[in-house]
Formats: C-alpha cells, structure tokens, sequence
C-alpha cells in the first residue's frame, strides 16, 4: 500500500477533523492502478456521504455517475421544495447538491449542473452556502457561471466575494500570489469600499476579452 493511498483513506474515512482541516484531495488525484480503482470502489460504496461525493469528482468518476445523478436529483427536489414552502426554506441545506454539482461537472460537463448552484449563490441567507456554490462554480465553464459569479463581486460577505473572484480568474486560466496581500482576490474581500472597488475593477480587467480556459 503507498503512502498515497494510506494518506487518501485516514483522510476520507477516518480523519475526525477532515471538514475543518480540508480532505486530502492531493493524494487521492495521485493514486493509479489498482489502487485508484480500489479508492473508486470504497467511496462509491461509501455514498450518499459528501466525501465520497467529493472524492468520486476528484477520480472523475464515469462509474459512479448513474448514482450521482440519482443523488442529484433528489436534492434538486428537495431545493424545488424549499423554493416553495417557507417553514422548509429555512431549514434547507444545500451543501449536499453543491457537491453533487461539482462533482457531476467534473465527471461529465453538462449544463443541468450548474443551475441549482446559481440559484444557490443568488439567494442563500448563509454566507457559507453562497461561498461554497462559488466554490462549486469555479469549475463550471459556462458563461452563466461567469456572470453568477461577476455578480457574486458585490455579495455583502468578503469571503463570498474573495471565492468569486478566485472562481473568475480559474475559469479564465489565471492565478494569484496567495502570499501577496494586495492581490486583487484580498482587496476584494475589504470592507472599505474603495479598495474593495479597486479589487473587483481589476478582476473583471483580468477577465476581459480572455476565452475561459481550457478543462
């Protein structure tokens, strides 16, 4: 067993702090051979959990797809559901959808995808939900992701904001220093609303004209 693979699964299956510390996606991008296709097996197996979706959009997983999408259309429902009565509104979680997205995204690019995550990113109340449909987002290469995203520049929350922008310059095929504070995605996030300007000015300066890159 390499050291890949014993860092992939303390990481998916028994590591108690992987939502806060983020999972090891690294090592399981890395595996080949039998032991991708073991990984691939133990995280189907370990479906509906979040992790096994994540980590199946990782391995890009044409053969759990059938089951994603079964997943993905059920949380659909449970959004569609939500939409209309107030009482489940706010009770409604759609983290699960949002990793199903991206993950589906990843596997077999289609346009159905990236619709609940705008919706998400257009009209959460916690922030936390509309940062990770920006996550989700980031990987959608489609037009309607960039102007959520665009649009997503003037989120009341910083990190809301700080995730679009980041999304914006990945779809476009472009980075950032995370060490540079003064880095267009940091400025962004300021609650003062020059520099936050400034921040959002340069973005979409950094966009315009640019074809979205390439998967």
């Amino acid at each position: 067993m390499s050291d890949a693979f014993r860092r992939y699964e303390f990481s998916f299956f028994h590591d108690p702090t992987s939502a806060q510390d983020a999972l090891d996606t690294a090592s399981l991008a890395a595996l080949t051979g039998d032991e991708r296709v073991r990984a691939e097996d133990m995280l189907i197996a370990f479906l509906p959990d979040s992790r096994a979706v994540i980590g199946l959009g990782v391995l890009r997983s044409k053969k759990a797809a059938p089951a994603l999408r079964n997943l993905f259309d059920d949380e659909l429902k449970d959004q569609a559901e939500a939409a209309r009565d107030t009482q489940k509104r706010a009770e409604y979680n759609p983290l699960g959808l949002l990793f199903l997205a991206r993950a589906l995204w990843l596997i077999e690019p289609d346009p159905r995808w990236p619709v609940p995550a705008i919706a998400v990113l257009a009209s959460a109340g916690e922030w936390v939900h509309r940062q990770e449909a920006a996550e989700a987002l980031c990987v959608m290469r489609t037009p309607e992701a960039v102007a959520a995203l665009t649009k997503a520049l003037d989120d009341a929350d910083g990190l809301v904001r700080f995730s679009a922008a980041r999304g914006l310059l990945a779809l476009h095929g472009l980075s950032y220093d995370m060490a540079d504070t003064q880095s267009m995605v940091y400025r962004v996030m300021a609650d003062d609303a020059a520099r936050r300007a400034g921040g959002k000015r340069d973005v979409l300066a950094a966009i315009a004209g640019r074809a979205m890159a390439p998967p």
